[in-house]
């Protein structure tokens, strides 16, 4: 399947105009994730020089929002200062956390320090004690707990992200089926193609010009076919289950750019019962009305209980249209329906950087860039400029000896 996107709204995010950025707080992680990037090289940062970065990214970028990552944030000791730091700025902080170490008393410092969202990773990929060898379906019951702790907290957003592989593409509706039981609850699925460094036989990689010992890269496989799903198999999973969903916004690849990088489909609902989704018009209104107003594309997003306003946009807005001929006919047989609370939701669909051709493939428009050493790069890429000095590039086969 091959995404049409002529009906798909193009974020218009460039670096120096973007609504997110990314700071890493740490190395340190007590998991390990399949397709991580990142390697423990030098433990914790001093907080002076991570306040010094998301300064830096908001004059670069003009971000709204910032999302805190690692390593394991949760085991920075002074995260909650991070946390207030950003607030203080007027831009809202995101955690990005496996959850080991988030209780209701963390969430609850954080949440004090003016926290918007956590973003919890969680998949079956993971080495998580108690969890080994559970599938994407059980999992669940893991994603529960996590939903249950920030919606008792109250006033902190909740996301989930999910790293795919193609075996575990078959459990993927079961994942969509329990987000959107708890719509009220989980206001983001975040799906990432697994990707790492292709080592198979032959493959040759530089970085500044030099061979690269690619010994020292933990996120690798000689598996090629394992490295190379697309974002639109992801979306052929999803719509096969919802025929309703349509994606709404895309990011398209930067060497590549007929790859979709990153995919948006935002459906709305009440608890256990969606009408539909948000169309690629409305979404567009939003963002350019929004740039007018502000100058940026910054949102301020702690709400995700959007309420029948939302039928607003029917007006022109196809997709919304139809959810509304929905939420009518479901009203008709229970009245009920008409007081419940309708909330919006973002399925993410990420197919990360790749080396494509020997050039590597990033998000055109990235909304994860960091500081590093007063520039700025792509976090996807940063190990490797900690590793090897910049970013790694794939050479030509190596010249067989005629003789």
């Amino acid at each position: 399947m091959n995404i049409d996107r002529s009906g798909i709204y193009n974020f218009p995010w460039s670096r120096t105009d973007n609504p997110g950025a990314w700071v890493e707080v740490t190395d340190r992680c007590d998991l390990f994730c399949p397709g991580c990037y990142r390697h423990r090289l030098e433990g914790d940062r001093p907080v002076d020089e991570v306040k010094r970065d998301i300064l830096t990214l908001r004059s670069l970028t003009k971000c709204g929002r910032i999302y805190i990552a690692g390593g394991e944030p949760l085991l920075y000791p002074q995260l909650a200062e991070v946390v207030a730091f950003i607030a203080g700025q007027g831009m809202e902080p995101v955690i990005f956390t496996n959850g080991e170490k988030l209780d209701r008393v963390t969430a609850a410092t954080l949440k004090r320090a003016g926290l918007n969202q956590f973003f919890i990773h969680i998949d079956s990929g993971q080495r998580r004690p108690g969890w080994e060898g559970k599938s994407e379906s059980e999992l669940n019951l893991l994603r529960q707990r996590y939903a249950d702790i920030i919606a008792d907290l109250g006033g902190v957003r909740c996301g989930f992200n999910m790293t795919l592989k193609r075996a575990t593409l078959a459990d993927l509706p079961a994942v969509l089926d329990w987000a959107m039981e708890n719509i009220d609850k989980a206001q983001n699925l975040s799906l990432i193609a697994m990707r790492g460094m292709d080592m198979s036989e032959g493959k040759r990689y530089v970085a500044n010009g030099k061979p690269i010992d690619t010994s020292r890269w933990h996120s690798g496989s000689s598996d090629a076919h394992e490295l190379t799903m697309t974002s639109d198999e992801i979306y052929e999973v999803i719509t096969s289950h919802f025929p309703t969903f349509r994606a709404a916004a895309y990011l398209a690849g930067t060497s590549r750019p007929e790859t979709t990088k990153f995919l948006i489909i935002l459906p709305f609902g009440s608890q256990g019962r969606n009408y539909g989704v948000v169309g690629a018009k409305s979404v567009e209104l939003q963002t350019v009305v929004r740039h007018l107003r502000t100058g940026n594309y910054a949102a301020k997003t702690r709400n995700p209980r959007v309420g029948k306003m939302i039928f607003i946009f029917s007006v022109f807005d196809r997709e919304v249209r139809k959810a509304l001929g929905r939420f009518i006919r479901a009203a008709a047989k229970a009245p009920r329906r008409l007081f419940e609370p309708i909330y919006l939701q973002s399925i993410n669909i990420q197919q990360p950087n790749e080396i494509i051709g020997g050039e590597t493939n990033l998000c055109e428009g990235c909304y994860n860039q960091m500081v590093y050493r007063g520039r700025l790069i792509p976090e996807c890429q940063l190990d490797e400029y900690r590793l090897y000095g910049g970013p790694i590039c794939e050479m030509g086969p190596e010249p067989v000896d005629p003789l």
